[in-house]
């Protein structure tokens, strides 16, 4: 009877690992792969923050190695803004909030939802990243999804709107219980923790007296 209970926080613990992977992970890659398009004064910002982050038609631009007659003449850029690693976005919100380094302190945030997820989701170090991850999703929460929905009460909310604010939420609050109950089994994290276990004391125990 008692391994029943065991086995069923051991699998929520599971869901909560994969579910936490599967809302930061593409966040990350985004911030860290993807583009987004600025507006002319949100890049005027990123320029200002002194982003190490370029546009990525320029930096296309020199890699082009092509002879001059093979290359195709430049598209005009959108007047409504150029696009950016989309990282920068994060760096605009941290700016907004007067977070010192707003730009290195989105990159780490980045890295930290990238990798933080893979470790999470292998139950490795997991309290380490599971703790930064629960800050990181109560702050998206509150500065990106809550402005998205027109801070309105959620009976008034969409479909699609209650299906962001509930992946947020999870995002916030099912790292907070993996911080205080750790990863359950399986886990990288329970394997070495039995191991070191096992290595305490070395050999078989006493036998009793008779």
């Amino acid at each position: 009877m008692e391994a029943a209970p065991r086995v069923a926080q051991n699998l929520t613990q599971i869901f909560a690992r994969l579910i936490v992977c599967v809302v930061f992970l593409p966040a990350g890659a985004h911030a860290l792969f993807g583009t987004e398009r600025f507006s002319a004064d949100e890049a005027q910002r990123i320029e200002s923050l002194g982003s190490p982050a370029a546009p990525f038609e320029k930096m296309l631009d020199r890699k082009d190695t092509k002879p001059a007659s093979m290359r195709s003449a430049p598209e005009p850029e959108p007047e409504d803004g150029t696009s950016f690693r989309a990282l920068n976005r994060i760096a605009l919100r941290l700016d907004a909030m007067k977070v010192p380094a707003p730009v290195t302190v989105a990159w780490a945030v980045a890295i930290v939802e990238l990798a933080g997820s893979v470790a999470v989701l292998l139950g490795f170090f997991t309290r380490v990243f599971a703790a930064p991850l629960a800050v990181i999703g109560a702050m998206t929460l509150w500065t990106v999804v809550w402005p998205a929905l027109g801070a309105r009460l959620p009976w008034t909310w969409t479909a699609g709107q209650s299906q962001l604010a509930a992946a947020w939420l999870a995002a916030t609050l099912l790292p907070i219980s993996l911080t205080l109950l750790g990863p359950g089994a399986p886990s990288i994290d329970r394997m070495l923790g039995g191991r070191k276990k096992s290595g305490k004391g070395g050999g078989k125990p006493a036998a009793p007296p008779a």
